[in-house]
């Protein structure tokens, strides 16, 4: 929803002990000098050591989320990337922890009647905390029924008192379909950015919400076909949207946010970031997981057609992918980010590149620094950096699977 991502700075690029090993591996993979074998010994360690300090230093004992450069606040979005990468861990106290204080102090239940989460949580100038903002941001609570339904499969049931996994995610994606979709006057079906959002033209939307690989989990779930409708409109958004956004035209990117405004128009949404953002870097991911777990084929064109060029243009001129572009392509800031690699990890492997999707692992490595809790990547204080970073290398262990 409304997130701040202004405060993100890249962390020190100063080599310490483990740099400058780091360093030395990237040099011999460089040179095909480190086999495949070595880098996923080490890739299993990272994993491990990051979610440890992941655990310490951004959840609390009562499985609160919080994001230090946020005041430590805590949204909808955190709590389910927490969960999803609890059960990708295999770690189900942390997972039931977060999903505990989620239903108990997120859950609209209370004050709306709905299944969904308020997607804010802070203090209240008192040092109390409590909601901060009531609505939902759909990407979150996608995020979350995709996550029980995931510990479902894993585990079964909770250990403690939470609801059943599998019966919560269902009322989820109901309330998701009843009052975070909008059909529009041709009959196409849209996923809206949250409960909030007006349903007309022009109709608010999010490209880096779109779910396809969730919505056939949800799909193959409910039996319910709006999440295959929902699939078409995402398909159909991200091929305008990567080709032109009003009077711009496109180089393979989407904007972070953007307005239906008839029936093939898409532009640009007043007082929101039409910028490829700290939202839009992860819709490759996204899409890239509809490949990898249904070899669906529109995911791998899309990915082969807009944005994987222009990835391989970048890596190819500058050596890297910036963190964030404007929607025609220039770069907006001098540094780069693991988030972006991390997209670029699901792209590649989606369409069979496991050298690029390599590169980008390197890359997402480059940022790893360990202390004596374990591993954290750019800062320790970079709660959306050390998400995104894990994502990329989880996916390219195979590991953030819709049965894992």
């Amino acid at each position: 929803m409304f997130r701040d991502r202004a405060s993100f700075q890249p962390g020190s690029r100063r080599l310490g002990r483990w740099g400058l090993l780091l360093g030395f591996w990237l040099v011999l993979a460089a040179c095909g000098g480190e086999p495949e074998p070595a880098l996923e010994r080490r890739l299993e360690e990272v994993l491990a050591a990051s979610w440890r300090f992941y655990q310490l230093h951004f959840i609390r004992p009562d499985g609160r989320v919080v994001r230090p450069e946020n005041e430590g606040d805590s949204i909808s979005e955190g709590q389910a990337y927490a969960m999803l990468r609890a059960v990708w861990s295999n770690d189900q106290e942390t997972f039931d922890r977060v999903y505990g204080w989620t239903e108990a102090n997120l859950s609209q239940q209370g004050e709306r009647g709905r299944h969904l989460l308020a997607w804010r949580f802070g203090p209240d100038g008192q040092g109390r905390g409590r909601i901060l903002d009531g609505n939902s941001a759909t990407d979150a609570d996608l995020d979350y029924a995709l996550a029980l339904i995931l510990a479902h499969r894993r585990w079964g049931g909770p250990t403690g008192r939470q609801p059943d996994y599998q019966s919560k995610a269902r009322l989820i994606l109901r309330d998701i379909l009843e009052h975070c979709t909008c059909r529009d006057p041709w009959g196409r079906l849209w996923l809206t950015p949250g409960d909030w959002t007006p349903c007309r033209l022009p109709l608010l939307l999010n490209p880096s919400y779109f779910a396809p690989a969730a919505y056939r989990v949800f799909h193959d779930l409910t039996g319910d076909r709006r999440w295959l409708e929902l699939t078409d409109s995402a398909y159909l958004a991200l091929a305008q949207l990567s080709r032109r956004l009003g009077e711009e035209k496109g180089v393979g990117l989407v904007p972070d946010w953007c307005r239906l405004q008839d029936r093939d128009e898409f532009a640009a949404a007043p007082d929101r970031s039409h910028d490829c953002g700290w939202d839009a870097i992860r819709v490759p991911w996204r899409v890239g997981l509809a490949s990898l777990w249904f070899q669906d084929r529109l995911a791998q064109g899309w990915l082969l057609e807009h944005f994987l060029p222009l990835a391989r243009r970048e890596l190819q001129s500058r050596g890297r992918l910036f963190a964030i572009y404007t929607y025609n392509g220039r770069p907006l800031v001098e540094y780069d980010s693991p988030v972006l690699y991390a997209s670029l990890t699901a792209a590649a492997l989606a369409v069979g590149d496991r050298p690029l999707a390599r590169q980008a692992v390197e890359q997402i490595l480059s940022f790893y620094r360990e202390d004596r809790d374990g591993g954290y990547f750019n800062r320790p204080d970079d709660y959306y950096g050390n998400n995104w970073a894990w994502f990329g290398l989880a996916t390219y262990m195979g590991y953030t699977g819709p049965s894992q």
